[in-house]
């Protein structure tokens, strides 16, 4: 038996949108809270309810702030890749999922970037470390849920050989030659 199971988990990196989006989320938070207060106190003379408002726009400043630590999981098993997003390592959510006997494509993005900004695609998946893509490699695959797909991803040397395993044979010949 030679099952194929490799698995890969990517931390996104931490950049300057997301620190522009946390600052803008606390901000938000104050604003909010200022605004209970002033409802609260002034306007309706109901002191609880400014309380309320300021610990909802905590809680939700801080789900939003915790959102914006990803990780990436890409798996193989077989054949069948799956690519998941992990947020604030609590919540996973499936992104996509596919046959590698489904892939039309192959390739370092960086080298096919323009040509692929401008094809049309069902569904686009980035699941990458950094925001240019650097180092990153793109599937076109059929996806039964997500129909034709995009897939960037930052896969290591194990990955990419599982990967080149099951792509179709002429595709297989055609990027990488016969070694």
């Amino acid at each position: 038996m030679n099952d194929v199971f490799v698995e890969r988990m990517v931390k996104k990196k931490f950049e300057t949108t997301d620190m522009l989006v946390i600052l803008g989320v606390i901000l938000g938070i104050i604003v909010l809270s200022l605004v209970g207060i002033y409802v609260g106190f002034f306007m309706l003379m109901f002191p609880m309810l400014s309380l309320l408002i300021m610990a909802g726009a905590v809680f939700g400043g801080y789900k939003l702030i915790s959102m914006r630590m990803l990780e990436y999981e890409y798996s193989i098993t077989n054949g069948f890749v799956t690519v998941d997003k992990i947020m604030n390592r609590a919540t996973r959510k499936r992104m996509t999922s596919f046959e590698c006997s489904t892939c039309e494509d192959i390739g370092v993005y960086q080298e096919a970037e323009a040509r692929l900004r401008t094809r049309s695609f069902d569904s686009r998946v980035f699941a990458t470390q950094f925001a240019d893509r650097r180092d990153s490699w793109f599937m076109i695959v059929r996806s039964g849920k997500t129909g034709k797909t995009l897939v960037v991803f930052d896969p290591d040397e194990d990955m990419q050989e599982a990967v080149k395993k099951f792509i179709p044979r002429s595709l297989k010949f055609e990027k990488f030659g016969r070694g």
